[in-house]
Order: C-alpha cells, then structure tokens, then sequence
C-alpha cells in the first residue's frame, strides 16, 4: 500500500506537508507531516482561523477482497486541548477504480475537493453535549462521536441554526451532503494578547492532526450506481435493479467490474476488507465489521485495511509592537 500527498493550513496563511505511506498488502506503514503557515502579524495578535486542506493518494495492491469505498477520518487536537473529530467521509470508487489493486485520489479544494477543513474558529467546537438527540432520531452523542451511526447529512442544519427545540448536527457541506462534525477549538488558544510593553511579541501554538483510513468492500447500494444499465436486458435504472435478488445483482455487477468476485459484494452495509481473512482480526462484534468505532480501528493499525497517523504544524501569532508620538506645530506668536 501507499500514501500520498499533502496538508496545507489557510487563513493563517500557507502552509504545506507530506503524507507518504509504503508496504505490501500484508503490512502497512504511515508517515504524516504538515509544515506551519507563515506568521499572523497584526496590532492585536488575533488570529481568526485555522484550516488544513489535505491532499493524497491511497493505493493498494494484492489484497483478497476488493477495495470499494475509502473511509477517512480527519480529528485535531489544539494546544493541550483532546482530540475532536474534524471531518469524515466515505467515498465510492467508481466502477474502473473497485478492485484488489487501486488507487483512491482526495484532491484539494482547488482541485473539487471539499474543504477548506476548519481547525479552529470564532464558532469553536460545536456544543455535542447540548444538542437536542431526542428529536434527531438516526443518531445519539455516543454513537455520533463513536463514528457508529451519524445519520445522513442532509437531515443536518445548515452551520449551528437551531431546529425545533433545539441545535442538531451541522451540515458543513450542505451542497455536497457531507461534513458532520465541526472545528476543534475556538480561536483562544491562537491568539497572542501580549504586546510586550510595546516591544511586541510571537507566540506559537501547536496543532495536532490524527487521519485515521479503513478500506471498505463494496455493497449493493454502491453498485446500482455502477452498473451500466444500456448493456442490462430488462433493467432499465436503480430502482429496479434493486428489485432484483441479490445473487442477480451480484452476478450482473461482477459480469460488467472487472476483477470483482461475488464473494466481495456486501449486502448490507460495507465491511473492512479481509475482516476475519488470512488471520486478520475479526470485528464481527462490531455490526459484522461494517460499524467499527473509531477508537477499534486506531487500536488496530496491524490489520492491512486500517491506516492511522498523526502529523502537527505550529500556528504562530505576532503582536505587533506599540508606539505612540506627536507632531506638529505650536505656531507661536509675539507682539
């Protein structure tokens, strides 16, 4: 497996890294770096925002299921503040890129991808503990912070306006469905308030990255959106695809993906790969392997389809110095 790619911080201006990975199928490692942005200089030493925008590859080679989704997590950990989730998401490779070997691409947002990913801001980190669960009913604060059940984006308000009676999880990319949690901190941490006695000052504060990967098998759901229905007799769109028996729609997407078995389509929802294979372990406790939280799968970095490691960068502030004076003339006069 490899990969690849960069982390970029904006708003406090710049900021680059590199993400590599190397190994075989059966072994992986990670190596994570992000390179700080430049210095926020200004009167009061304020800072406003702290973002990354991450860009990688992910390839993988040799393995005994195939690859049909990429699950990734994004959590910062701010100064000496805990963890927080960040960002997840779980794309679906399109029918070329499913398989044992393969390449997942997460552009920029310069590139499509979304993001900016917001670290830090005036907002902060979202109130988990006080949203109204009781009238969201897909999900509950530990199963959405677990990474078990979050619901569906598009039930989620736009930013942190209230619904009914109370706040409910924020739809961060409501044009794309996505986003789920929120920043990690306030701006507090960031700012430097020390002037100095007009010498002025640069603070530096340290922001942690932790990305956490699982490669997902591909299911039913996923490949009624992959099949190609102009070379399906009788099956005209998803809908009735889907009124098929499973075994049929198995049959029909490993007929048209190529390097696809039945033995890698999930019914359900998607499972880690080789879950339970070639002495891997097994987490059949955990919905089959297809709702694994988040904490297992970082306890669980030797299993060929989970990756997780952590990358920091420094976030520096400068309080310009003071100084103060007067010019003019007195314009005096004497007669």
């Amino acid at each position: 497996m490899k990969l690849v790619g960069g982390i970029g911080a904006a708003t406090v201006a710049g900021g680059a890294g590199v993400v590599s990975m190397t190994g075989g199928a059966a072994a992986s490692t990670v190596s994570i770096s992000a390179t700080g942005p430049s210095t926020v200089s200004n009167d009061r030493g304020d800072v406003s925002k702290v973002t990354v925008d991450p860009a990688f590859n992910v390839n993988w080679s040799g393995l005994d299921d195939a690859v049909g989704k990429v699950f990734w997590l994004l959590e910062a950990k701010v100064a000496g503040g805990d963890w927080q989730p960040i960002y997840r998401a779980t794309p679906w490779l399109s029918a070329e890129d499913i398989g044992t070997s393969g390449t997942f691409s997460r552009p920029n947002s310069n590139n499509g991808g979304l993001g900016p990913l917001v670290i830090a801001d005036e907002q902060g980190r979202p109130d988990y503990d006080g949203w109204n669960w009781g009238s969201y009913g897909d999900a509950d604060l530990s199963s959405f912070l677990s990474g078990t059940s979050l619901g569906s984006a598009e039930n989620y308000v736009n930013g942190s306006e209230p619904v009914g009676s109370g706040p409910t999880p924020q739809n961060n990319f409501p044009d794309q469905n996505a986003g789920y949690y929120g920043a990690a901190s306030d701006t507090a941490p960031f700012d430097n308030n020390n002037d100095d006695a007009g010498n002025g000052s640069s603070e530096t504060t340290t922001v942690q990255l932790r990305y956490t990967i699982e490669l997902q098998r591909p299911n039913l759901s996923q490949l009624k959106y992959r099949v190609d229905y102009d070379q399906i007799e009788d099956v005209a769109d998803e809908e009735e695809f889907s009124n098929l028996a499973d075994s049929e729609q198995k049959s029909i997407a490993v007929e048209q993906i190529d390097g696809l078995e039945e033995s890698d389509i999930d019914e359900g929802n998607s499972r880690l790969v080789m879950e339970g294979e070639d002495g891997y372990q097994s987490f059949d406790s955990y919905s089959d392997g297809a709702g694994i939280p988040y904490n297992v799968l970082r306890n669980n970095t030797d299993h060929v389809g989970i990756i997780v490691e952590t990358a920091q960068f420094g976030v520096s502030a400068q309080n310009l110095g003071s100084d103060s004076g007067v010019t003019g003339d007195s314009n005096t006069a004497a007669e």
